[in-house]
């Protein structure tokens, strides 16, 4: 089928999803039809949006789609300094600034440095497992497991103190909300994030730890290799881009495994088949809605759509990672599927995540410690009456009811490391 230009046809972002573990429904029809669509931000401000994958990639990719903050309008020096470090993030830079940042930053979520949190990780989810267990069912699991558990073991690595973690989480979700806060309420909320986060690295610097705040400020206050306003930018873009993504991923991948019982006995049962299985449900289910946004350096071309210079362009994550020219049958989870590395959930090319490897170890220890502990666990609730997040960047459950025959496990509780809030039923 020929690529076809985009309409006159302006579509409201993000589009509505149900359940919340599957893509819009909207995204195979543009697809097919039109696969490069006008969308209005709830800023108002207008996107283009790629929906196929090699249209993603190509613009995650091509050096045209500039992640640079001024280069999209941002005039920093009219800002206030919180929301200027927030916008002079390595995510909104380019070559070469991008490169030797980066360069200077990455070997602090090397895979070797990652894989030594393992024991912690393993640790802190038998933990959490056994504080589960030691409640009634029906629980939200978002509440007691889901949110609390990849925000204890980040915090950590992190260099930040697990007592933080509850006011973190409430920041930082305001922080990627798309509509439902003040602009009073934002600005007060980034300049608290900024006030905290400068504390704690004069902590780690007075104290330093195995730690990646400990690393970045040895990298500037020792080595001078990044500045002050670098390592704070850096810290508040870790903390925004990476708090919610794990919980919200670990909650979709939950109750996709939930709806898919064969696929939990899989999980399982194979414990060396588990990398397999997690590419398979990174690329099922998204907790993004889309790429951060890229502008255009020049005009460009994506599928036949003609997008003049200077124009916001998006790709759409959940949907290339359900193309059907890509993936066979993409709308199957299958945990036996030969893993393709190429999804696009960590994103692609230069600007790929730093923190993939941290999240995939996390899911991947505590997805099938859950199901081996909890082997009869199930929705207390029809799937359908799941709340989740809207209006967001990331996309997530509110709650997630669940219950268990409560003879199906052994009930134990210990009370070590960062205290969990009691579950509400």
């Amino acid at each position: 089928m020929p690529d076809h230009t985009t309409n006159d046809v302006i579509h409201r972002f993000p589009f509505p999803r149900s359940p919340a573990t599957r893509p819009p429904c909207a995204y195979a029809r543009f697809r097919a039809d039109e696969p490069v669509v006008r969308v209005a931000m709830p800023s108002g401000d207008i996107a283009y949006f790629a929906t196929r994958y090699e249209d993603a990639r190509f613009v995650l990719t091509d050096p045209r789609f500039s992640r640079s903050a001024e280069l999209a309008g941002l005039k920093l020096g009219d800002i206030g300094i919180a929301e200027h470090l927030l916008l002079s993030n390595l995510a909104n830079m380019d070559r070469p600034e991008h490169t030797r940042l980066r360069r200077l930053i990455s070997s602090a979520f090397s895979d070797s440095r990652v894989a030594r949190l393992r024991p912690k990780i393993e640790q802190a989810t038998h933990e959490h497992l056994d504080r589960l267990a030691g409640h009634e069912p029906p629980v939200d699991l978002m509440e007691a497991l889901c949110r609390h558990l990849p925000a204890t073991v980040l915090l950590d690595y992190l260099g930040i103190p697990c007592t933080d973690r509850d006011r973190l989480l409430e920041w930082t979700g305001i922080l990627s909300d798309l509509a439902g806060h003040s602009q009073e309420e934002v600005d007060a909320t980034r300049d608290a994030l900024h006030a905290r986060l400068k504390s704690v690295i004069a902590a780690r610097r007075n104290d330093p730890g195995d730690d990646v705040l400990t690393f970045l400020s040895h990298r500037c206050f020792e080595e001078h290799k990044i500045n002050e306003f670098e390592l704070e930018a850096f810290a508040m873009f870790l903390l925004i881009g990476g708090l919610h993504t794990v919980v919200y991923q670990l909650g979709l991948c939950v109750v996709a495994l939930l709806g898919h019982p064969s696929q939990i006995a899989h999980l399982v049962a194979r414990p060396e088949a588990t990398d397999a299985a997690l590419e398979e449900l990174l690329r099922f289910t998204n907790a993004v809605e889309s790429s951060l946004l890229r502008t255009t350096k020049e005009d460009v071309t994506i599928a036949g759509c003609p997008v003049p210079a200077g124009s916001t362009v998006l790709a759409a994550i959940p949907s290339a990672n359900h193309d059907e020219r890509h993936f066979r049958d993409p709308d199957a989870l299958d945990l036996r599927r030969r893993p393709d590395p190429a999804h696009l959930t960590f994103g692609y090319g230069v600007h790929r995540c730093l923190g993939a490897p941290i999240s995939r170890l996390m899911l991947r220890i505590i997805l099938p410690a859950l199901f081996r502990r909890f082997p009869s666990l199930r929705l207390a609730v029809p799937q359908d009456e799941l709340r989740w997040k809207p209006d967001r960047l990331l996309t997530g459950y509110d709650t997630i009811p669940v219950t268990w025959a409560t003879a199906a496990h052994t009930r134990r509780t210990t009370d070590h490391g960062c205290p969990s809030d009691p579950p509400q039923r």
